[in-house]
């Protein structure tokens, strides 16, 4: 539309001491290392139970956090999926007596809250148990606010990572929209509910809870320390006649629709002016000086 240079430049703040886990990445079935970083934050923590509970939990194995520590590290816990690829899950762990899965929402009602679904599954459950995984594409936030009688020792939480770091977003509590929170609102969230940001890998934030944050030696856990995403951030700039302007990214990050600058702007383009005759940054109306 304008013939502007625009460069969008992101300024990468993390600090090497802040994300040395980031040294351990690995990749069983993950796509971004979360598989390397789960069994190093256990080898610093200890793992008291070896319980994950894992929601939406997917197939169980394509980019999954439960795969790896049960397969291959003896590990146990309950899966919960509500989607078609629930079958899969359910014959991946078939036969294992340590493993439950179920078919089902995690939500806001008395009969699919996690507790409700932890409560009843066939394998006990311990209130600290030793790993949870949220991934349900946008009220992450909402449903472990809702968590009263578990408090599981790790977090791994899913979050819009195309929101950048100085974005506070947190979603509307409903199942019916899938916005995504932000990291900022992740973090602030992870405080209340008495965790620390130990690692972040894409949209991924690791948290552990507060007692044990101090064994991971990080000084300096703030939000720009440990994340850097810039490539993903869209800025809308604004001129000084009116027009709007992308930086950043100009394709939607998962849907890959370019966004059109023009059908973006908010004055029509015979409004676009610095300034119209008489030096008026608006047009003169009529009655009015």
């Amino acid at each position: 539309m304008l013939n502007c240079i625009v460069r969008h430049q992101p300024i990468d703040r993390r600090k090497k001491e802040s994300i040395w886990l980031d040294d351990f990445k690995k990749n069983v079935v993950s796509r971004g290392g979360e598989d390397g970083i789960s069994e190093k934050i256990f080898e610093v923590i200890g793992a008291k139970n070896k319980i994950i509970v894992d929601f939406g939990a997917a197939d169980g194995y394509q980019i999954s956090n439960s795969y790896n520590l049960i397969q291959n590290h003896g590990w146990g816990g309950v899966l919960i999926e509500p989607g078609y690829q629930y079958e899969k899950l359910q014959n991946l762990h078939n036969g294992r007596k340590n493993v439950v899965t179920i078919k089902d929402i995690v939500g806001f009602e008395d009969s699919n809250k996690l507790d409700t679904h932890l409560s009843a599954a066939k394998i006990d459950i311990p209130r600290e148990f030793d790993y949870l995984s949220i991934d349900i594409d946008g009220n992450d936030i909402h449903v472990w606010r809702d968590i009263q009688k578990y408090h599981p020792r790790v977090v791994c939480i899913e979050f819009n990572h195309a929101l950048p770091n100085d974005v506070y977003l947190l979603q509307p509590k409903d199942l019916n929209v899938n916005i995504g929170s932000s990291l900022a609102a992740t973090i602030e969230a992870g405080k209340e509910l008495g965790y620390e940001l130990v690692f972040v890998t894409g949209p991924n934030a690791f948290f552990v809870q507060q007692e044990l944050f101090p064994l991971f030696n990080i000084a300096d856990n703030s939000i720009d320390a440990m994340h850097f995403n810039g490539q993903k951030e869209t800025k809308i700039c604004q001129a000084y006649d009116g027009s709007l302007i992308i930086a950043g990214m100009a394709t939607h990050p998962w849907k890959g629709f370019a966004i059109d600058e023009e059908r973006i702007q908010v004055l029509p383009s015979n409004m676009r002016k610095w300034k119209f005759s008489g030096g008026w940054i608006w047009p003169k109306r009529p009655g009015f000086d």
